[in-house]
């Protein structure tokens, strides 16, 4: 069940996740077993919510009648393996690789990361930089905040793969790092038992 969406539209965004070509209103009515003015109601909502687009015209004998779709939101709506296929992903690195190298490849993916990012940062002062960072961290998922020149991540979106394999910290080292310009410090870790994850940029430049 998907959350924050009633029973009819649940139904709705099913049906099309199911036919990936789309339907029209007549067919969505016709599989929901409801009136056309109700399908278009939901689909209104789900349409200006980034759920669901249009995608073409189809000649059905009358009219051209509209083909809807799931957008790309939309899609994202369902569940995904993500965290699996990382942890799968991640055993296999550690076990060919090893530790401190795959540590190191995780802070240079982090430190790429912030390169195609570093231009939203040009020419701006630290106090003004770790707000843009913040913002960029919440792009990402995080829960973050700032504490003075600390910067507070509420919530560590890998947290479950990070305890099993703390060496993915690296990478928001590597992220921090690259966009702040300057070493950080990581004062406390959740996955060590700490109530957030908070890093603290060194006043010197890199």
């Amino acid at each position: 069940m998907l959350a924050n969406f009633g029973e009819r539209q649940q139904q709705l965004l099913n049906l099309l996740l199911e036919n990936k070509s789309g339907m029209t209103m007549d067919e969505l009515a016709r599989a929901l077993g409801v009136s056309k003015p109700a399908v278009h109601q939901h689909l209104t909502v789900l349409e200006r919510d980034g759920y669901v687009a249009r995608h073409a015209l189809v000649k059905t004998g009358g009219r051209p009648s509209q083909i809807f779709v799931l957008s790309d939101r939309g899609i994202h709506l369902f569940p995904k393996q993500y965290a699996w296929f990382s942890k799968l992903l991640l055993q296999q690195l550690l076990e060919r690789m090893g530790s401190e190298a795959v540590e190191k490849l995780l802070y240079q993916l982090g430190r790429e990361t912030a390169a195609s990012l570093r231009p939203r940062l040009e020419g701006l002062s630290l106090p003004e930089r770790l707000q843009a960072v913040v913002r960029i961290m919440g792009e990402f998922g995080y829960e973050a905040t700032l504490e003075g020149e600390t910067v507070a991540a509420r919530n560590c979106v890998y947290h479950n793969l990070a305890k099993a394999h703390p060496e993915v910290c690296a990478l928001d080292a590597g992220l921090l790092e690259g966009l702040l310009d300057r070493k950080v410090i990581q004062r406390e870790c959740m996955v060590r038992g700490g109530g957030a994850c908070r890093f603290c940029p060194l006043r010197e430049g890199r």
